[in-house]
């Protein structure tokens, strides 16, 4: 595999000082490196590496991470102080060793063994283009070119969603692009006049995919829609149920069919983790813990799921009826200012590593904990 650079190992090992939970840091340069949003699959090399943004020299690059060995690979070359910083969603694609980013508009593709790189798609004059998850069988790969409302909105969604109401009430012109990982090029599958975000194709289904309609949960409209990628209208999948309630965070489970999310009652101080297939059915529904919200969660199915609100990773395990109280898995002990720098924790597809960030030493860096197979063992948060 070619790199730019390559750095000795950063990995060392701690024991959590709650639980004894084995914990891996795979990063320790004194800048910060995070992976990428917890619906976002930044492993490649059949699980043997992982993809991540690090901050190093004054410049935002993708590196890689070999988990055995610790050594760090940076993939990109951009300079110091550059004009514009790319952004790295880390969705390898399925079929090959193969990454996509955005810069100044541009959605590139980037070949991870041979460092190539290629221009697939320009965003149209007065949009920005937000995006790079790539579909279930690397064919194509998706995104939002959303209305360009700097002239009128000022907004920094990075540094605690300065901006997020404005933009929510602006109604943008947004649009679903899908750009052949081959050819380039890009195809509107849908458009609208309200502000869309996270579009996920399944992981398992390349005929399908989510997105939400962004801004203040209890004001959007309806958050979770699911489409087919060859076009047609979007359908709404868990309606509102009382005024107010807030429905999110969803994430396709490990079957690429059912869609993970979590539900809110401010009025009743209470919450629910929930799941359901694409089309509306199997839904299932359960009561966790009550409000301050989870924060964002994680599974590969409806049995265990992962948050990270508050300072401590934490694990809630279905018990038939609903959720036990939350457990410690470990304490990340790290801040949530700025969006990058959230913990944004995922289960590893064999369901045993929670990977997540933490700024607890001033850098964010990257984690990797052990889930013990007897997660009752664990201490309930108190």
């Amino acid at each position: 595999m070619k790199s730019y650079q390559v750095y000795p190992s950063e990995k060392c090992v701690k024991y959590d000082r709650v639980t004894g939970v084995r914990i891996t840091q795979l990063t320790g340069y004194l800048a910060h490196s995070c992976h990428a949003y917890f619906t976002n699959n930044g492993w490649w090399d059949g699980g043997r590496r992982l993809l991540f943004r690090g901050d190093r020299d004054n410049a935002s690059n993708l590196f890689s991470v070999e988990i055995e060995s610790g050594e760090i690979s940076r993939l990109t070359d951009f300079q110091p102080r550059a004009k514009a910083v790319p952004n790295f969603p880390n969705d390898v694609n399925p079929a090959r060793p193969e990454v996509y980013y955005t810069l100044e508009n541009r959605l590139y593709a980037l070949e991870l063994e041979t460092l190539k790189t290629r221009l697939l798609y320009c965003a149209p004059d007065g949009f920005n283009l937000h995006g790079g998850l790539v579909g279930a069988d690397g064919r194509y790969v998706y995104g939002v070119v959303g209305e360009d409302l700097s002239s009128r909105v000022y907004a920094d969604l990075s540094a605690s969603y300065i901006g997020m109401e404005e933009t929510f009430n602006a109604h943008p012109d947004s649009r679903i692009v899908r750009v052949d990982t081959e050819n380039g090029g890009g195809e509107v599958i849908w458009q609208e006049n309200n502000w869309v975000g996270h579009v996920n194709p399944s992981p398992k289904r390349a005929d399908l995919l989510s997105f939400c309609h962004e801004g203040p949960w209890n004001l959007v409209d309806h958050r979770i829609w699911v489409m087919d990628t060859s076009g047609g209208a979007p359908k709404r999948v868990r309606e509102r149920r009382a005024p107010g309630e807030m429905v999110g965070h969803e994430y396709w489970h490990l079957d690429g069919e059912h869609i993970g999310y979590q539900v809110h009652r401010r009025e009743l101080g209470r919450s629910w983790f929930g799941a359901v297939r694409y089309d509306g059915a199997e839904e299932r529904e359960a009561e966790c813990v009550p409000l301050p919200s989870p924060d964002h969660i994680h599974s590969n199915g409806f049995e265990l799921i992962v948050s990270d609100s508050g300072n401590t990773i934490k694990l809630y395990r279905f018990n038939g009826t609903d959720f036990d109280p939350a457990r410690v898995l470990c304490m990340h002990d790290g801040s949530f200012f700025y969006g990058s720098h959230h913990p944004h924790p995922r289960f590893t597809e064999d369901g045993r590593r929670i990977l997540y960030n933490s700024n607890v030493s001033g850098y964010c860096q990257m984690y990797l904990a052990e889930v013990p197979e007897d997660v009752t063992a664990l201490p309930f948060l108190k």
